[in-house]
């Protein structure tokens, strides 16, 4: 009994181990599809909508409000989309790297699940501003609270280097654009609370940070796409 157990264990293991790698790369492709439509989405909420209304003085924005009011439902459901896609993706890194460190894996998606209830919170501001007298001091408030929420994002990013490191040169690229986004995140946005009109001089102070930014999260998202279930050993996959 003991022996014919022992030989139906070993039967299935190769089974398992396969089924287990389509599982891992569902999370990969489901993170870098999510990741891609982000980037997407926020192109649209940030460059196509918002970006011209938040460089308006409270002035322009009132005699403007009109404008506003048309162009606000595309970006706040460019940001809801957004924040969908976040919730997947915390949820996606963490199952994909829990298998080669549960713990950092579970700290790393954890801390974009922060981040997104703080960006909800930022939405729910935006939201508020349409057709509203107070739409400039809203519009800022959703605009300071994501900022807020871009501290703990840059801290993610971090996180999310140390389980994208590997011994390969790819992972050790993607792992240090990462690393470098996440101080640019965490960094630029801490001092935006304490340094006074540090808006002048954010753009000057993230230039160093901005090609990390681009490509350290959309590129670890292609690859993702392409290499997913390879970015973990499968020594390490089914260790456990």
């Amino acid at each position: 009994m003991t022996i014919v157990k022992c030989l139906k264990n070993k039967a299935s293991l190769p089974l398992n181990k396969k089924m287990m790698g389509k599982t891992k790369d569902y999370y990969a492709r489901l993170s870098g599809i999510s990741i891609i439509l982000m980037a997407i989405a926020a192109g649209i909420a940030m460059e196509g909508v918002l970006g011209k209304y938040l460089q308006m003085d409270e002035f322009e924005l009132q005699n403007k409000l009109a404008n506003y009011a048309i162009d606000l439902p595309v970006a706040i459901i460019s940001w809801i989309a957004i924040l969908l896609c976040d919730l997947t993706v915390s949820w996606g890194l963490w199952k994909f790297y829990s298998s080669k460190d549960a713990g950092k894996a579970k700290l790393m998606g954890a801390t974009r699940f922060v981040y997104s209830v703080i960006l909800l919170i930022a939405i729910v501001q935006l939201i508020r501003s349409s057709n509203s007298e107070n739409a400039y001091d809203l519009l800022h408030s959703f605009e300071s609270i994501w900022q807020f929420g871009l501290i703990i994002f840059g801290i993610h990013l971090i996180l999310l280097s140390r389980l994208v490191c590997e011994k390969r040169m790819v992972n050790r690229i993607f792992a240090i654009l990462l690393f470098v986004a996440g101080v640019g995140y965490f960094g630029s946005n801490i001092a935006n609370l304490f340094i006074e009109n540090y808006e002048l001089y954010r753009a000057k102070m993230e230039l160093v940070f901005i090609p990390a930014m681009i490509f350290g999260e959309i590129g670890l998202a292609f690859w993702l796409l392409i290499k997913g279930k390879k970015v973990i050993p499968t020594s390490q996959q089914f260790a456990s």
